[in-house]
């Protein structure tokens, strides 16, 4: 009890400072005031807990205080100005869609007055495949920035508490060393890279970021929309570096494997299996606090009397903010502690109550333990964490305790696979591929129920005027019903006994369990296998630029172009493809330009692709570069050669072999793919010249068109009226600020059906060889 009671002291000298920007010794008068009233109530013997509560008090508030006011970074000095600064990488890479971030910690800066010594911390924005490892020293140039404060985000703030002064995006770089092999951190993130790609080449997305996100809290590139779901539904934390999952997995591991191995070697496989977390996401210092939590929970769990671990957490909250003060301040370190203390203290007691509340309605002898302790630790965190969320996010998940009845027991098997995925993956890919069949469906239904729960009225709702104070008062009387919980354990296991047809009936809902998961394997994987029996043309939506899958009707699928983003088209390819399916047979690079080939070598690194098809033309970009090492069995076309797939003819109109010009548009590859009597001509941003070339060379009639270069005012009318398409289809980014597409080429494409995937989203058009569908996403 004692160290419970120091620990909340020093967390009330840092609220002190932190939430109300009293002096640093204020918390410590606080507890002086209160000390004549502790006496009475509880004699002279309480005086030495007392005494050392203010002393506790006063250190909390001091340190944090001096935290917070320190000096800014030199490097504050020179935002605005271009420079050179010199430093080493000290984290991974942060993905984004069109870029990778990293933090830089700068060691010198050259302005005008040549170079020298410097500190602060920079977030420099690079090409979507720079993979620099921690330990990287690099010389960057360009123009160091404020970072924004947003309306419901002080960014700037956030990253000022990692001594984060600056920003730069896509400044020149230059490797000066590479991280030597004695870097533990390096190959700590070298393996976790290892994990992340063994699990894009097993699943498609969203479920891959889920399952990274879930697996080693790797959830930078899960969708905005699927994230708003898991948010509205108080499912957020499964993503995130979090103790309280953690500990739950943990937990659950430990409590199966009592039967087995008994009390004391059961906490070998839950020990590795916190091992396993920590080095899986990145030791970082977030990962290691959630680490710290869990295994404070599990010492309770051990001991047998999970009250005895709150002693632990409070010792553990003094020591890492004391540390590093800086985690004080930080949502997730926050989110964690109060999460723990409610498995601690309240998990006992809900676990108590939904098993007397299961015996009562009749249903306590077929409901097996697990998934009533999963319940209850999840009720038990969501209750402790309710007003940081709040707080936190201005919104409160109403159906967050629902959500989480149903959502923990499923995350559990979802983390087991995903990580059992990840590690295949990294592996073997084939046995990758086979973990990722049994991951997929756990991760699809988390996604599926977030976003059907987080569509229901009400789900969530915006609560105004945030306030910490009313937050901390909160927490005040959440701890005036946690103290006797914390006190006295929670009853033995309600009687009842084991009913005799327990089970007769737990059989009974296995197998309705096993039936509803193989009708709903049927449905989603094996329904899908083979083609589908026609000519499909997809026009993906990648934003401003292009990415166009075609199928053959037997189910061969060829990439034309990839759009500028890795994530946006593996999220649409996963969106369109049977969740196994993880092989294109060829890809297509009308010419080399980021909106075109900014999202291929990822798809490279996700799928088995047969072979790469482009013009041979060059541009010396970070992306470019990435294609030509990664791009498979690599074959340059020209104009006249021809395949054949399933009956589907692809025909290369453009570009003649050896043409030599220094406008990538006109050099964009055309094809004309034939099924029957129905003709496609998918142009690339083939510009005025090229057309007007082809016009006189070459028949091009077309049912369907992809309108070149966005629907740019570069097209010509005449080319558009010799094509004459049926369906015309515009790829453009909704707000683009190139204006595309221009009015004269909607005017020229009066008589065709236009399709704009900024209207509609992404177009399908399919063909049996004489009539022609179309479906849309919006």
């Amino acid at each position: 009890m004692k160290l419970v009671v120091w620990a909340l002291a020093w967390l009330a000298g840092i609220a002190a400072v932190a939430l109300w920007g009293a002096p640093w010794w204020m918390a410590g008068a606080w507890v002086a005031l209160a000390l004549p009233a502790v006496l009475t109530r509880m004699g002279g013997k309480a005086a030495p807990v007392a005494a050392v509560a203010i002393v506790f008090a006063l250190a909390g508030g001091w340190r944090f205080d001096r935290w917070e006011n320190r000096p800014p970074p030199d490097l504050a000095r020179y935002v605005g100005r271009h420079v050179t600064i010199e430093g080493v990488v000290d984290t991974e890479a942060d993905p984004g869609r069109t870029t990778a971030a990293f933090r830089v910690r700068v060691e010198r800066i050259r302005a005008n007055e040549g170079w020298r010594k410097t500190d602060g911390g920079v977030r420099a924005s690079l090409n979507q495949y720079a993979n620099y490892l921690p330990g990287t020293r690099l010389r960057l140039e360009g123009t160091v920035e404020e970072p924004p404060v947003f309306a419901e985000f002080d960014y700037r703030a956030y990253l000022a508490r990692q001594d984060v002064v600056a920003m730069m995006l896509r400044p020149e770089v230059e490797v000066l060393s590479e991280p030597g092999a004695g870097n533990v951190t390096a190959q700590v993130a070298r393996l976790r890279l290892a994990l992340d790609r063994g699990i894009q080449r097993s699943l498609p997305e969203p479920e891959a970021s889920l399952g990274a996100g879930i697996a080693f809290g790797r959830d930078s590139t899960l969708p905005d929309d699927v994230y708003e779901d898991f948010r509205a539904t108080g499912l957020a934390h499964l993503v995130a570096v979090s103790g309280s999952n953690v500990s739950l997995v943990a937990a659950l591991v430990f409590i199966v494997a009592v039967p087995i191995m008994g009390r004391k070697w059961a906490m070998l496989p839950a020990a590795g299996l916190i091992a396993f977390y920590v080095v899986s996401a990145g030791m970082s210092a977030s990962v290691v606090r959630a680490a710290i939590m869990a295994a404070v929970f599990l010492f309770g769990a051990a001991l047998g009397r999970q009250q005895s671990a709150l002693p632990a957490l409070g010792a553990a909250a003094v020591l890492m903010t004391a540390w590093s003060p800086s985690a004080a301040a930080d949502a997730g370190f926050q989110l964690s502690v109060a999460a723990t203390a409610g498995l601690i203290v309240f998990g006992p007691w809900l676990h108590y109550a939904l098993r007397a509340g299961a015996r009562r309605a009749g249903l306590g002898p077929f409901i097996p333990g697990l998934v009533l302790l999963a319940g209850a630790l999840s009720l038990a965190a969501t209750v402790a964490t309710l007003p940081l969320v709040w707080v936190t996010f201005g919104r409160v998940s109403l159906v967050g305790p629902l959500a989480n009845l149903v959502a923990e027991p499923l995350f559990v098997v979802a983390f087991t696979l995903s990580a059992l995925t990840a590690v295949a993956g990294a592996a073997w890919p084939e046995a990758g591929w086979a973990a990722g069949l049994a991951a997929y469906y756990p991760l699809a239904f988390l996604t599926w129920f977030a976003e059907t729960l987080g569509g229901v009225p009400l789900a969530s709702a915006a609560v105004p005027g945030r306030s910490s104070t009313v937050a901390a008062a909160a927490y005040v009387a959440m701890g005036a019903v946690a103290w006797p919980a914390y006190r006295h354990l929670a009853p033995a296991e309600p009687g009842g006994g084991r009913h005799r047809h327990t089970g007769m009936v737990r059989g009974i809902a296995l197998a309705a369990v096993a039936g509803g998961m193989a009708i709903a394997a049927l449905h989603t994987s094996v329904g899908r296998e083979g083609g589908p029996g026609e000519m499909e043309i997809t026009v993906l939506d990648v934003g401003q630029g292009d990415a166009i899958l075609v199928t053959t009707p037997h189910g061969r699928r060829y990439l034309v172009d990839g759009g500028p983003s890795g994530i946006e088209l593996a999220r649409e390819l996963g969106a369109v493809l049977p969740h196994w399916e993880r092989r294109i047979e060829g890809a297509f690079l009308t010419h080399p330009q980021e909106d075109h080939a900014g999202g291929l070598p990822a798809i490279f690194a996700r799928y088995r692709v047969g072979a790469a098809f482009d013009t041979g033309a060059e541009n010396p970009t970070g992306t470019l570069r990435e294609y030509g090492a990664r791009a498979p069995g690599r074959k340059v076309l020209g104009q006249g050669d021809s395949f054949e797939a399933d009956g589907v003819r692809f025909e290369v109109l453009w570009p003649p072999r050896g043409l030599s010009t220094d406008d990538l548009n006109g050099s964009s590859l055309v094809l004309r793919i034939t099924y029957g009597e129905t003709a496609a001509l998918l142009t690339g941003d083939l510009g005025v010249e090229g057309q007007q070339a082809l016009l006189a060379t070459t028949q091009l009639s077309a049912d369907i068109l992809k309108v070149p270069h966005h629907g740019s005012k570069t097209t010509s009318a005449a080319f558009l009226f010799a094509v004459e398409p049926s369906v015309a289809v515009i790829p453009v980014g909704a707000g683009n600020r190139y204006g595309h597409p221009a009015q004269e080429t909607l005017d020229a494409l009066a008589g065709a059906v236009v399709l704009r995937t900024d209207q509609h989203g992404r177009v399908t058009v399919a063909s049996d060889g004489k009539r022609i569908t179309v479906r849309t996403e919006r």
